[in-house]
């Protein structure tokens, strides 16, 4: 069940981390303002920006962010001592998700004024911000549970740290938002490429759907939380491991 004061709890946790703030709300529009400027007059290449640093949103908050925040719980032990006083770890994990998906969506949106705003460009249409909220909401839901499974098992915030920085630049160097690197085929599976190539001339769309992007994410999703619940009984039964 949802409780009001742990939802508040989780999110003044995460405003009062200054790291996924900077890299949450501050990252998308700054990084999106250098590379939009040399494309003033070229709409489409705008839309690419634009999504290109929409994608980096829920990338940014939760592997560079939320990792740090939540491995430091960890490691200094917060998470074990909730779990004594009656806030179970499946409890933690939905309360922060639901904390941490509401700050992604919030960045997004105001990225997303702050950016058409300044390009003078027009707002998509309903259907299509519908799809980018989901799409967020899926990126977001993965990420989180990377995160999760790695602290889960590895404990320590150096390695948490070290292992999502790495997947961060990772993704960012192979969906093509750090570089023009040539993935191939690769390309065709990878949802952030796809979101971006589908999208950047369709975002005043009302029809279309891509059917294509919400598989690949589900297929991820389902795959990790098949692992996640496997974790998580376990460490049910080793609680004095957590």
């Amino acid at each position: 069940m949802i409780k009001k004061r742990k939802l508040i709890f989780e999110c003044q946790n995460l405003l009062g981390n200054m790291i996924t703030l900077f890299f949450g709300f501050m990252f998308a529009p700054m990084m999106a303002f250098v590379f939009g400027s040399s494309y003033s007059n070229v709409p489409q290449a705008l839309n690419q920006v634009y999504l290109t640093f929409f994608c980096t949103i829920p990338l940014s908050m939760v592997l560079v962010g939320f990792s740090s925040l939540f491995s430091q719980e960890v490691e200094q032990g917060f998470t074990l001592r909730a779990e004594l006083f009656g806030y179970s770890r499946i409890s933690q994990a939905i309360h922060k998700f639901i904390a941490l998906t509401g700050f992604v969506l919030l960045s997004s949106i105001i990225y997303s004024w702050i950016f058409l705003s300044h390009f003078n460009l027009s707002i998509p249409s309903q259907s299509i911000m519908i799809q980018m909220g989901i799409f967020q909401v899926l990126n977001a839901a993965i990420y989180f549970m990377v995160v999760f499974l790695l602290t889960t098992f590895l404990k320590k915030f150096s390695r948490v740290y070290g292992i999502s920085m790495i997947s961060y630049f990772v993704i960012m160097i192979v969906s093509g938002i750090m570089g023009n690197m040539n993935v191939g085929k690769l390309g065709h599976y990878l949802p952030i490429k796809l979101f971006i190539t589908d999208y950047t001339n369709r975002l005043n769309d009302t029809d279309y759907i891509s059917g294509k992007i919400g598989l690949y994410l589900f297929i991820l999703l389902g795959i990790l939380s098949v692992i996640m619940k496997v974790v998580v009984g376990n460490n049910n039964g080793n609680k004095h491991q957590y």
